[in-house]
């Protein structure tokens, strides 16, 4: 079966459930997650399932949690 691939190509389209070690950011900041992708030591990881792949078994990154996948959640802008 293959999955779809989803580009996040800006901070507003990656998934909620995204994260990544990034230590001069404050948390949850998606301009920085999509910063360090170009980092290839930069370590991801998803919040729903505490692990390397998301809830459809592909791998987590902030160039593949955006639109068009299927488990991508976007951030509610009018949630405090």
């Amino acid at each position: 079966m293959k999955l779809a691939i989803a580009s996040a190509s800006s901070p507003d389209t990656l998934c909620k459930y995204l994260r990544a070690k990034v230590s001069n950011a404050a948390h949850g900041d998606r301009q920085a997650l999509l910063a360090v992708s170009e980092t290839a030591s930069t370590i991801y990881w998803c919040l729903l399932t505490m692990g390397h792949a998301g809830p459809d078994d592909g791998l987590v990154h902030a160039e593949r949690c955006g639109e068009g996948r299927v488990c991508s959640t976007r951030e509610d802008p009018n949630v405090a």
